[in-house]
């Protein structure tokens, strides 16, 4: 039943997600300004999963049936794990969600960051290629799982399995900062102004 849950919960993320963000369309990546040279950025959640991943959802939806089927159940689980590897090593700017993974007191050393709060806490984890492991050389402070925040470093194709969830991509952070629109629109258009 977790797992009917877990399916469900992607193919509604996969369906609602082109909606709330602007630079991508279903199943299709917002395209990296080059291939993925150490100067290439990640900035969008979308960026993570390759083009096409998501063709086989019929474009009028989803029925009943396409639910019940097995083999529809299994493109969705194998869609989930399918990551991007021309990213390795590219610099990622991306807001998110922490989940604490070694912490001592408030000072967190290593977390996962996720596309929605509560995720891998109140709810299943995200699909593999949603959810990424945060090295940190120096901690950063505990935020709630309601706080958002903006992690910037160099994105890994390597995954981690952790207490949580499994994750399809590793960041080493340079920085994690408090979320807020004007600090991600800026940070977003110097990065754009940088690639042009």
């Amino acid at each position: 039943m977790r797992r009917l849950i877990q399916i469900t919960l992607t193919a509604l993320a996969v369906l609602i997600a082109p909606s709330l963000n602007s630079l991508s369309s279903l199943g299709h990546a917002a395209p990296l300004p080059s291939s993925a040279a150490p100067t290439s950025y990640v900035t969008d959640w979308a960026h993570l999963l390759p083009a096409g991943l998501y063709d086989f959802i019929p474009a009028e939806g989803m029925t009943a049936s396409d639910w019940a089927d097995p083999e529809f159940q299994e493109k969705i689980l194998a869609a989930e794990r399918k990551i991007r590897p021309e990213l390795d090593k590219a610099m990622i700017m991306l807001p998110g969600y922490m989940v604490p993974l070694v912490y001592e007191g408030l000072d967190v050393f290593e977390f996962l960051l996720v596309p929605s709060a509560g995720q891998c806490i109140h709810v299943p984890p995200p699909p593999v290629n949603q959810t990424i492991y945060v090295a940190l050389e120096a901690p950063t402070r505990m935020r709630t799982y309601g706080e958002p925040v903006i992690v910037q470093g160099q994105v890994r194709t390597l995954g981690a399995v952790t207490e949580y969830a499994e994750t399809g991509y590793r960041i080493i952070a340079d920085e994690v900062i408090d979320f807020s629109f004007d600090e991600l629109e800026a940070r977003t258009s110097s990065i754009e102004a940088k690639i042009e």
